[in-house]
């Protein structure tokens, strides 16, 4: 790094925070977090980052506030970058925050209780075993956390738990979407009702398309009956709980 002396650990400290190295290697984990997915830290060597505009903005933050990071963090949620539509669901979401996610859907747990191990070993059989890490580094994130066999698992745990009506939650969505009024009964709307339940999430066309598609099937134009039946309700959410965007945040 340029420099010889006989360095205490506070030296090297500082003369590791001086590399423009750390103030891209920073910026770049933050978001990463924060923003968008990167690809795993071994392929930064060769990789250029997916924005570089917001690396270098983060870096100069990082040298002109004497390196504080709370200095990049207020700047990073105040950037374009972070609040760009572009950068919503952008990050493919942990085991941890699928499951996390589902239970605040479904009201399962207002309180700690031992039936909730049985949700820790749902995030481990999705490959992430909390508090242990496959190394020092932690967990790949991003679509590293998809193969085969951890998206089956976590298809199929957040369309059980979110097609399950007896869930406090899940009763609730369902009778928020039972009770809109006549005029949204269309299927588009109805589809738009639920996603709505389920946090606005933002669908691309071809989804969209496959939903409205479902809700058309047993849909009545002379009759609001469809879109209150709690079973079809159910089984609306449950799709939207199996689809490419739910997997996402």
């Amino acid at each position: 790094m340029g420099q010889r002396g006989p360095f205490s650990g506070e030296d090297i400290i500082r003369i590791i925070c001086q590399q423009e190295a750390t103030a891209r290697f920073i910026s770049r984990h933050l978001y990463s977090f924060f923003v968008a997915d990167e690809p795993p830290v071994p392929e930064w060597r060769h990789t250029p980052p997916a924005n570089p505009e917001a690396i270098d903005h983060l870096s100069q933050v990082y040298f002109d506030s004497n390196y504080d990071i709370s200095a990049m963090l207020r700047a990073l949620f105040n950037s374009n970058y972070f609040r760009s539509q572009d950068s919503r669901y952008s990050k493919v979401k942990s085991p941890v925050e699928l499951v996390a996610g589902v239970l605040r859907l479904t009201g399962e747990f207002d309180r700690p209780r031992r039936a909730i191990i049985d949700r820790y070993f749902q995030a481990s059989y999705m490959g992430q075993f909390l508090n242990n890490p496959p190394s020092v580094e932690g967990w790949h994130q991003g679509t590293d956390w998809l193969d085969t066999g951890t998206l089956v698992e976590r298809v199929n745990f957040a369309s059980q738990q979110i097609g399950d009506s007896t869930k406090p939650g899940i009763r609730s969505m369902i009778d928020r979407i039972a009770s809109i009024p006549d005029d949204l009964t269309s299927p588009e709307k109805f589809i738009n009702a639920c996603l709505e339940e389920m946090g606005v999430i933002t669908i691309q066309d071809d989804t969209m398309k496959v939903l409205i598609e479902f809700a058309s099937q047993e849909h009545d134009q002379t009759t609001t009956a469809s879109i209150n039946d709690r079973q079809r309700i159910a089984e609306t959410l449950q799709m939207i709980a199996s689809t490419k965007e739910f997997q996402r945040s």
